[in-house]
């Protein structure tokens, strides 16, 4: 196989996705089965900052 610079940027492209998304999983069910204060302020810390900088860039 031949090694090409779009392959490895997109190989990094996909593990960190990947590493986000199962972090998103993670907290997401301690979320669902405990409830604890810290995981729930920070779930609503992230869609307000989320919610934040999608109004800037439509803004």
């Amino acid at each position: 196989m031949k090694d090409t610079r779009f392959g490895a940027v997109i190989a990094n492209v996909m593990s960190v996705g990947a590493r986000g998304l199962g972090l998103f999983l993670w907290y997401f069910l301690r979320l669902i089965y405990r409830g604890e204060p810290k995981v729930v302020a920070g779930f609503a810390g992230a869609g307000l900052a989320i919610a934040l900088l999608i109004w800037l860039i439509v803004r």
